[in-house]
């Protein structure tokens, strides 16, 4: 049995060593606090595209508001509109934010091509929503947009995880998916390249996967993509300004079976932690009976 860990945004200061040992020693936390202990062995394996994610995001090329052009593509703030239409901000609240910010209201205008306006927005965005944005906002903003506007991209880091964690390896495989890495992890199980494997677990916390901005990037599938997903359990911090609360179901992804947990650890300080997501009883306990079955 293998676990396989797959970060999401920001993670470009951290190494491959750093994001395994911030997680297993997550998940071992919430084992102990349940008094588990696994009697099978497994090995630990962590993908890693935060630098090609990073470089992609900041280079004089990226096609989102942040870069170095004069005239934006549109998307990032479209993004974040589709945010703040979805958390029930209204144009009053947002009117209203960006004077007590000292923004000029026109920065959170529909549509308004200059760059800097977007990281205004995003401050206005952070101010409306504190608990659920503040950690969102412009990180999700910069690279989150740039994977969604560019196939190469996606498709240089979906092979580069493929090389890391897949190629060459043994399964079974237990997958678990953080953030932006819910969605290259998806991507990657629900395609042909992976469907001869075996997944007896696919975990999915702070996911995106429901927010309408991610659709057209998904894979069209009707129904839970087993093989070689046998469970997919989706674990979501109603706070989480990521999820935007959504849970994933057919509605959102086109097919029924994601296990939906609520009952999660809350970091008042960041609800998209991946340590309060890992420690969290019935995540921890998945994973768990995952290895032992």
């Amino acid at each position: 049995m293998r676990l396989v860990f797959i970060h999401g945004i920001n993670n470009q200061s951290y190494t491959v060593e750093d994001i395994k040992e911030r997680w297993f020693s997550a998940l071992e936390k919430g084992w102990h606090e349940q008094q588990l202990a696994p009697t099978r062995k497994f090995t630990v394996d962590t993908a890693y595209y935060a630098d090609i994610l990073a470089q992609a995001s900041d280079g004089k090329k990226a096609p989102v508001e942040m870069g170095a052009g004069d005239v934006s593509s549109g998307l990032a703030i479209e993004f974040l509109r589709a945010y703040a239409d979805d958390a029930d901000v209204t144009e009053e609240e947002l009117q209203a934010a960006a004077i007590a910010e000292g923004i000029p209201p026109e920065a959170v205008a529909q549509g308004v091509p200059h760059e800097g306006w977007v990281i205004a927005f995003a401050r206005v965005l952070e101010r409306l929503l504190p608990t659920k944005g503040k950690y969102v906002a412009r990180l999700f903003l910069r690279q989150a947009a740039i994977y969604i506007s560019d196939p190469a991209l996606a498709a240089k880091i979906e092979n580069t995880v493929t090389k890391q964690v897949f190629t060459g390896k043994e399964d079974p495989t237990i997958v678990i998916g953080h953030s932006l890495g819910s969605v290259v992890s998806y991507r990657m199980l629900a395609g042909q390249e992976l469907a001869s494997r075996s997944f007896p677990l696919f975990v999915t916390v702070g996911s995106p996967l429901s927010v309408d901005m991610f659709r057209p990037i998904l894979p069209k599938r009707g129904r839970l993509p087993t093989p070689p997903i046998a469970r997919w359990v989706n674990g979501r911090n109603k706070e989480d300004f990521v999820t935007m609360g959504k849970a994933i179901t057919r509605k959102s992804i086109g097919f029924e079976g994601v296990e939906d947990v609520t009952d999660i650890i809350d970091n008042e300080d960041d609800r998209h932690d991946i340590s309060a997501y890992l420690r969290s009883p019935i995540i921890s306990r998945a994973i768990f009976d995952a290895i032992e079955a």
